[in-house]
Order: C-alpha cells, then sequence, then structure tokens
C-alpha cells in the first residue's frame, strides 16, 4: 500500500477565491458527522467533503471506493470544490494537510481560524441579530441595508482581539475585527437572509490583501464592503454607504480583483446612497451628513432617490427619535443640538462639543472629550 502527503501547511487566510456561496450552506449550528465516511462517485466524496468543512471537522477522514483514474488530481480537484461550495468555514481555513493512500483513503487535516464551539456560538447569535432586524416585509434591498447597517454600527476595524482578528467570531463576540471578519459575518448573515452572494478577495491600496463581498439584488450583481463602510478611526453610529451597491467601475478607483472570475456589477440603481453618512432612518426618509456638501443635513427619500438639504447646517453623528433629530452641530462649535422635524425648529441642549449619539431605552447617550454622559428623552 503506498501512501502520498499531496500537500501541506497552506495558509488561506483570505481563501477561496472566487467562491460562491449557496444559500442552503450554513444555516444552522454546528452538528456532529460521521468520522469516516465513504464516496462511490467523486461528486458524493465531494458532497461529504462539504458538510465535514461546514461543520469545522479537522480530521476529515473520506474513503473514496470507485474508479481510481488519476487519484491524487481527483482529491486536489474535490477540495477545491468542496471549499467553493463551503464558502464560510473555508473562509475561516488557516492551513490544511491532505494525505492519502492507494487504498482510496483520504485524510485531510485542517486548521480553522475558529473551533466548533465558537462557530455554534456564531450560528446562535445571527440567528438572533437576524430574528431582530429582518422584517417579513422587507424586500432584498432593505436586508442587505439592515446586514450592512447592523454590522458597522455595532463593530470597528482592528486587531486586539483573543479570537482571531480574521473571523466573524472576533467581530460578533468582541466587535472588532478585520476585514476577513466583516466579509465573511456578511457572508453568513446574507446567506440566511436567502441573498445570493459572493466572497471576494483582492486588494486594496495598491497590494494590501482585502476581502468584501458581492451581492443579488433583484437580479443585478452590486458590491459590497462592509469593511469601507466603517469608518476609521471608529465613530460610533457613522454608518455610511459609499460603498454599498456599487459598480466595477466604481469599486474599481481604489479595489483591485481579478474580474473574470466574478459576476459583472454594473448597475448603478443605488449610487443616490454614496455620500450618506452618520444616516438616521423615520419610515422612508434618511436624514444624513452630506459630504458631497461639507457635512450638511440632508433628507434622502428612499423611494425617488432625491436628495433635498434640510438644514445649511453641518450636523454629524446623527440620531434620532420620533419626530426629533439629535446631532452634533459642526456649524456651531460641536453643540448638541435638537431638531423638530415638523417645524424645523432647532434647540441646543448642550453648549459644548459633543460625539458619538445614540439613543439607548429612552436615554441619549453622548460623549464629551470621550466621557459617557446620558440625557433621558421624553416620549
Amino acid at each position: 500500500m503506498k501512501k502520498w502527503l499531496l500537500c501541506g501547511a497552506t495558509l488561506l487566510m483570505l481563501s477561496p477565491t472566487a467562491a460562491y456561496a449557496q444559500q442552503a450552506e450554513n444555516t444552522s449550528p454546528i452538528q456532529p458527522v460521521v468520522a469516516n465516511s465513504t464516496g462511490t462517485t467523486w461528486e458524493q466524496f465531494t458532497k461529504e467533503l462539504v458538510k465535514q468543512i461546514n461543520n469545522f471537522e479537522t480530521d476529515i477522514k473520506i474513503t473514496y471506493t470507485g474508479p481510481m483514474g488519476d487519484f491524487k488530481k481527483e482529491i486536489m480537484d474535490a477540495f477545491e470544490k468542496a471549499k467553493k461550495q463551503a464558502v464560510y468555514a473555508s473562509g475561516h481555513m488557516e492551513s490544511t494537510t491532505i494525505s492519502a493512500d492507494s487504498l482510496g483513503n483520504v485524510t485531510y487535516k485542517i486548521k480553522y481560524l475558529t473551533n466548533q464551539t465558537q462557530e455554534a456560538a456564531v450560528q446562535k447569535k445571527i440567528g438572533q441579530v437576524l430574528k431582530n432586524i429582518i422584517k417579513p416585509s422587507m424586500n432584498e434591498f432593505d436586508k442587505v441595508k439592515a446586514i450592512n447597517d447592523y454590522i458597522v454600527s455595532n463593530t470597528s476595524y482592528g486587531t486586539k482581539t483573543k479570537a482571531s482578528p480574521h473571523s466573524a467570531y472576533a467581530l460578533l463576540f468582541e466587535g472588532q475585527a478585520v476585514c476577513q471578519g466583516y466579509a465573511l459575518t456578511a457572508q453568513t448573515m446574507l446567506e440566511q437572509t436567502g441573498i445570493e452572494t459572493k466572497y471576494v478577495v483582492g486588494f486594496v491600496n495598491g497590494n494590501e490583501a482585502h476581502a468584501w463581498n458581492l451581492v443579488k439584488v433583484d437580479g443585478k450583481w452590486y458590491h459590497l464592503d462592509t469593511t469601507w463602510n466603517d469608518p476609521l478611526p471608529n465613530r460610533i453610529g457613522a454608518a455610511s454607504y459609499d460603498y454599498f451597491l456599487v459598480t466595477d467601475e466604481q469599486l474599481n478607483k481604489d479595489h483591485s480583483w481579478i474580474q473574470a472570475d466574478y459576476p459583472a456589477a454594473t448597475s448603478t440603481k443605488y449610487s443616490f446612497l454614496h455620500n450618506v453618512h452618520f444616516a438616521y432612518q423615520l419610515n422612508n426618509t434618511v436624514y444624513f451628513s452630506n459630504t458631497a456638501d461639507n457635512d450638511k443635513l440632508y433628507k434622502l427619500d428612499m423611494a425617488s432617490g432625491k436628495k433635498t438639504k434640510v438644514l445649511d447646517k453641518r450636523a454629524l453623528y446623527i440620531t434620532g427619535m420620533n419626530q426629533h433629530l439629535y446631532y452634533s452641530d459642526y456649524s456651531n462649535s460641536g453643540y448638541l443640538t435638537k431638531l423638530d422635524l415638523k417645524t424645523l425648529k432647532a434647540e441646543v441642549l448642550v453648549k459644548q462639543q459633543v460625539t458619538n449619539l445614540k439613543i439607548h431605552d429612552n436615554y441619549l447617550i453622548y460623549n464629551i472629550q470621550a466621557k459617557e454622559h446620558k440625557l433621558k428623552l421624553s416620549q
């Protein structure tokens, strides 16, 4: 009996390249699988391999009992095909060693960025989040926007994590990760809401490795880079849309990728969302800081895509409750300001520069020189 070591210690930090995400994958918690499985065809073999990779198995043993043919090549081809189907899990692969013998016994030893316990926690957390942010009335655009907003508003870019900062686990449980963690989190959340998506790997700033997503909305493909929609340095509540549902042409200004490996993104339907920062949505209207007009306060009609200036004031850190907006008025020393949306009457609440506004449990929370303050709001 002959034994072969086919590959070892392969670093796959941003893999898989051009990987297609199938909606059916990763929609349930990690489940145990049979340690030793068989396949009489390479299709069966690959299907079993996909299942075990999706379960983050580290020592996968499968016996191939069909015609041998070019056995070594088929083993490697099966692994590549499996990675393209098990997109989320293979994106967490750190290294792989593949060995086989002449009897058809194949072993894949895989090291992941996370373990099965962590991944079960990820799936549970994502299920809870999606239950809260996805509503039955939402269309595909609404779902993608809700996922982008959740990720950007609840996380920051960084590497100071106990878990690997390249993982979805770090992003969801430590609130911090790098682009890979952002893209993998978006990947599995989008899949589980029925959005067709691809995990894209490429470069930014010339030769810096980067990952993001392609999403299919109403039959058209668009790029979605949740990492670059999250401002750096981190600013609480500062969701932006400059890299939300954009075209190849738009993204190509500062991103590069092997475009032949991915579907073309040519639709400009959602280009009206560019320059929208610090967005607060009330029904079908988004109030935002317009970066194309010196951060002045604008509103966006989501149905028509029309933008209208609300005030000739620089408004940052925008949030709101009912018919009132709260923001830092940078046309007036950054003072905390309240705006009545019915009358457009503005009222200064705090005559100090404030940042990082958010509302929680009827309290307006804001920072003054990095110190948190609270203001009780009336219903």
